[in-house]
């Protein structure tokens, strides 16, 4: 899950099993996965498997502590970092609610699958550490990463077996929320956020104004400064930046491709001056972070 674009069109498992497991590592440094600001029509549960994980689901933060969970539903923006400098890693498991259905006149379909799949009810997001059945979650969400990761014979009948039993917890728990007017506002923000991060992202290489952005969310800049920062918890220029340098940092696994060229592509048009805001964000040059790419050992 490496500098995911926005709107990830990627398939997630096959069009036989919609499910795919990934192992995040957000730990600083050479081998720091980018988890951006995104989002896509799965579902998608989190579980913390080492140290802790700073989740962002739409305008909201939250600091997952070991074993944390949450549960997001499709279409939901959120973004993935490391609290801090120690260990950061968490198993994300991105799968379609179509993997679940069964017949329409089916019970489980009418009571409990149809309400997620059209947004009457939607998955509640982090989970409480101190929930009682947050440990139960977790241990679930981890069975499925090991299963996906593995695949024993009869891994897609436990898969699906732990999906439902995460449902049922979660319906017995009566964590699932329903919609509401506030919720419907809360989704006409993040539309609004969502085609303000696209126009960013097809633009990267260009300048970027402050009032280029204003105008996609249809604000005055003073508002839309403050729309943006309460959505994101940075200031637009930054997130400009931080979007530039997670671009080049998956553009430096090329090593055909020059750092120049890099960061003239991504609207650098002073290389002193891309070298210092990569150093900003990934604590080294883009020089350091591309040798230390050659070394990264190949995954198993």
């Amino acid at each position: 899950m490496e500098a995911v674009h926005l709107l990830e069109h990627r398939q997630h498992g096959d069009a036989t099993f919609h499910i795919q497991a990934y192992h995040v590592v957000l730990t600083p440094g050479p081998h720091q996965q980018t988890v951006n600001l995104h989002w896509h029509s799965e579902a998608e549960f989190i579980v913390v498997t080492t140290g802790s994980v700073c989740l962002q689901v739409g305008s909201q933060r939250h600091v997952l502590a070991d074993g944390g969970v949450a549960l997001l539903s499709g279409g939901e923006l959120h973004s993935m970092a490391a609290p801090g400098k120690g260990p950061s890693e968490c198993k994300a498991i991105v799968f379609g609610l179509d993997l679940l259905e069964g017949p329409s006149g089916d019970r489980v379909q009418q009571s409990y699958l149809s309400p997620l799949a059209s947004g009457k009810l939607r998955l509640p997001g982090a989970i409480a550490h101190d929930h009682p059945v947050r440990p139960h979650l977790a241990a679930r969400l981890c069975e499925i990463a090991e299963a996906l990761e593995e695949q024993p014979v009869g891994y897609e009948l436990a898969v699906k077996g732990c999906l439902y039993d995460v449902l049922a917890q979660l319906f017995r728990a009566k964590l699932l929320i329903e919609d509401s007017p506030r919720r419907e506002m809360d989704d006409r923000r993040a539309d609004t956020l969502k085609a303000v991060l696209t126009y960013i992202d097809a633009h990267l290489s260009d300048k970027l104004r402050l009032a280029d952005l204003a105008r996609v969310a249809n604000m005055s800049e003073g508002h839309f400064c403050r729309f943006f920062k309460e959505m994101t918890h940075r200031k637009p220029m930054r997130y400009v930046n931080e979007r530039r340098v997670a671009r080049a940092a998956d553009l430096l696994k090329d090593p055909n491709r020059s750092i120049t060229a890099i960061g003239m592509d991504l609207g650098f048009h002073d290389v002193s001056y891309f070298i210092k805001v990569f150093r900003s964000y990934k604590h080294c040059t883009p020089l350091a972070y591309r040798k230390a790419l050659l070394r990264k050992p190949p995954r198993s």
